[in-house]
């Protein structure tokens, strides 16, 4: 539990003043918010960062902020984001999603704390549903329902994206359609920081934190009316980086918790009644292709960590 004990507390004694350039406020609403919103951006694509405002400025309950967090090194969101209603923060440099939405989280007002991937595209609902599961089923977090926003391969080879209709004890490993209490999140500790970059498991490892503390499974939930539109990744390269990264952090909060995985085995989370296209043999054979080259490529990167440990 060492790394538990680490950051508790660790989003209350933040320090923000040599992370933070600058923020930018254009929302003027006065009264608090029922839910804070918060999009963590890196390089963002500008069109999918533009559908993705536009989306929630039309979303069906407008008790909400929207908060960015801005990572990105490259690219300027500002002129983009400037014409929307929402806070704005940018960092001095990348610090990575579980350190920059414990930030969001600090900076939030409301409740309850949304977070949403820069390039998933949230239905027209989606604020609704999310405060709607908290104020009626006696939870402390949620993760929603991602379904495909394109028709990439890479999209067949998620199982976790859509587990169906119903609404069902889950992990959070669909972190960019996730829900928490606030003031939960700030007891806990929040995302782990020392999961660095894009993340990998962060959902799964906060999970464990938060079971192990309230030690009721029921408090987490799948809850399928919460819906994103996104992609898993648009070409092989992500799709193998990703594999690769996951891996990594795989082997990081299983040395910190010897028995995560086999907490994780038993929610026995698999689809259920969810409507996925069958792919026919030469998507298949594709589908299978992948996966071995995957396989391989996760075991050779761990021959050359091995090699390569000091």
């Amino acid at each position: 539990m060492g790394i538990s004990v680490l950051i508790i507390n660790y989003i209350k004694s933040l320090k923000l003043d040599d992370k933070i350039i600058e923020v930018i406020n254009t929302d003027n609403k006065k009264v608090s918010p029922e839910a804070s919103v918060i999009i963590v951006t890196y390089n963002t694509n500008q069109k999918l960062l533009s559908q993705n405002l536009d989306s929630l400025k039309n979303q069906l309950n407008n008790k909400f902020e929207i908060i960015i967090v801005d990572n990105s090194d490259k690219k300027d969101v500002k002129s983009i984001v400037s014409s929307y209603s929402l806070k704005y923060i940018k960092l001095n440099k990348n610090y990575g999603l579980s350190l920059a939405r414990n930030i969001g989280i600090k900076f939030a007002r409301g409740d309850i704390v949304i977070f949403l991937d820069d390039d998933a595209i949230p239905a027209k609902n989606f604020v609704k549903e999310h405060i709607r599961a908290h104020n009626e089923c006696n939870i402390l977090g949620l993760r929603g329902k991602s379904l495909p926003r394109t028709s990439t391969i890479y999209n067949y080879l998620v199982s976790h994206y859509d587990y169906g209709n119903q609404i069902i004890p889950s992990i959070i490993n669909l972190e960019g359609n996730s829900s928490f209490k606030r003031d939960m999140l700030i007891e806990i500790g929040g995302f782990n920081p020392e999961l660095l970059g894009a993340g990998g498991y962060e959902g799964l490892e906060l999970t464990y934190r938060i079971i192990k503390k309230y030690e009721d499974k029921n408090k987490l939930i799948y809850y399928p009316n919460t819906v994103i539109y996104h992609d898993y990744s648009s070409n092989f390269i992500k799709y193998l980086k990703k594999a690769l990264r996951h891996a990594k952090y795989r082997n990081i909060i299983e040395a910190q918790f010897k028995d995560i995985f086999k907490f994780f085995r038993e929610y026995h989370l698999s689809p259920k009644n969810s409507k996925r296209d069958v792919p026919g043999f030469p998507l298949r054979l594709k589908i299978a292709m992948i996966r071995k080259i995957t396989v391989f490529a996760i075991r050779v990167q761990k021959i050359i960590d091995i090699f390569t440990e000091k």
